[in-house]
């Protein structure tokens, strides 16, 4: 996966100034520059950078992706459901971080997502399983009214 200099910039948890710099500096490894764009690649999921000859030592690590909306199914609505015989708790819920968006009974995802699965490091809520999608997710009740919830990068 590629990304660009703000892109970059917000996994380092540093301004795009510092990347393009360090871009400048050759440290960022295998960057490549097309036209007037920069190509980052991410090695598992973080730019990669060579250690500077002076200064501070880097704390760069993976950050959680946050600001994707992540779409929870929860299994304590789903087994009270079917212990009680009903479908009034909602099973699906859309979260962005640990602000929850909006609960239904179906999701339509506009857009790629990615389905993720992580036993060793659940998500915040106690979710292993949780999908990641930066595009818009459509909410549907029990009354089949449509809840829209944006992607990050839009108001509201």
């Amino acid at each position: 996966m590629f990304v660009g200099t703000t892109e970059a910039a917000n996994l380092l948890g540093v301004t795009a100034q510092r990347v393009r710099l360090l871009l400048k500096q050759g440290r960022i490894q295998g960057a490549k520059k097309i036209a007037r764009a920069w190509i980052i690649p991410l090695f598992k999921g973080m730019p990669r950078v060579a250690k500077g000859k002076r200064g501070p030592k880097p704390n760069w690590r993976p950050r959680q992706h946050c600001a994707d909306n992540t779409v929870h199914i929860n299994r304590q609505s789903i087994g009270y459901n079917q212990k009680h015989g009903a479908t009034e708790k909602p099973v699906v819920s859309v979260k962005r971080g640990s602000r929850s968006l909006g609960r239904g009974r179906e999701a339509e995802i506009h857009g790629p997502c990615r389905v993720v699965y992580r036993p060793d490091r659940p998500h915040d809520c106690g979710a292993t399983v949780w999908i990641e999608t930066l595009a818009e997710v459509t909410l549907y009740d029990f009354d089949s009214v449509p809840v829209t919830v944006g992607a990050p990068w839009e108001p509201g």
